[in-house]
């Protein structure tokens, strides 16, 4: 048999192959599709499962039905999805209405993660329904040449009026950013620098170096408007600072921001700001303990 005959019998043979099995896959044998259930599913799709149960219970807030669509799965699969779901969602800076939400959810379904505390204990409105009254900015703050400026009367028609208490912070920075993630109120809360020691310099004992201000960990920051309020705690962006914590802030909003207690403000009247390109900008501001 010459190489052109063997040829032609081989492609004869792959041809009649390639047909008889689409002829057995289609027709004789073809597949059976059937419905399935969550605990079957592959563990990524198992995860994005968990998600979306977790997002229908954001949006309804029907805890029996977001346990309905998790029964079956295993308990350590929601955990973990929840978990990770959460650390996620904190990161990335999610609205705290949403945060609250699933964090009830994963409270429910024992989970526990640190982002988690910080919406477990923070109501729709704070105590009362009461915000502090605005109250003149500390003094000596550093403010960008461009921020907002509400007027004292627009101001106090956002904030019921309450006698607020006082407070060992202070604001010593307000400074406008344009860069990065925009629409943030990003906050630094220090300690003063130690006082610098008394010590006669000498060859053997030079003068040393004085010491910078000390960041603040675990510190609770209340960001308060007419209709709600938000909660956050210094320390849970290490990469940041151990003293750094943020908010979001929405357009036509006015705030006012506590220290600790929600009827200690440190500054009020604060809205979001704009850059000199008209671009959504953000505040930072560096609160010091006296």
């Amino acid at each position: 048999m010459t190489s052109q005959a063997r040829f032609f019998a081989l492609s004869l043979g792959v041809l009649l192959g390639l047909v008889l099995g689409l002829v057995y896959a289609w027709l004789i044998d073809p597949v059976q599709l059937y419905n399935t259930t969550p605990p079957l599913l592959r563990s990524d799709y198992r995860h994005e499962w968990i998600r979306l149960a977790a997002l229908g219970y954001v949006a309804d807030g029907d805890m029996d039905r977001a346990l309905a669509r998790l029964k079956g799965l295993r308990k350590q699969d929601i955990q973990d999805a929840l978990a990770a779901m959460i650390e996620a969602y904190a990161a990335h800076g999610q609205p705290a209405p949403t945060m609250r939400r699933l964090s009830q959810l994963a409270q429910h379904l024992g989970v526990y993660t640190p982002a988690m505390q910080v919406y477990l204990e923070t109501s729709e409105t704070p105590s009362g329904g009461l915000l502090p009254t605005p109250i003149p900015t500390s003094p000596a703050l550093l403010v960008s040449p461009t921020p907002p400026a509400p007027t004292p009367t627009a101001t106090a028609s956002y904030f019921p009026v309450i006698t607020p208490i006082p407070s060992p912070y202070r604001v010593i920075a307000q400074n406008l950013a344009c860069e990065g993630t925009p629409g943030q109120l990003r906050v630094w809360v220090q300690a003063p620098p130690p006082p610098e020691p008394t010590v006669t310099p000498s060859p053997r004992r030079p003068t040393p170096t004085p010491a910078g201000p000390r960041p603040l960990e675990g510190v609770v920051l209340w960001l308060l408007w007419a209709d709600g309020a938000d909660r956050a705690v210094t320390g849970l962006r290490p990469w940041m600072s151990p003293g750094y914590a943020d908010f979001q802030l929405q357009p036509g909003v006015f705030y006012a921001l506590s220290v600790e207690e929600p009827n200690a403000p440190v500054i009020s009247g604060l809205a979001l700001p704009s850059c000199p390109d008209g671009q959504q900008g953000s505040w930072e501001i560096v609160i010091e303990k006296q």
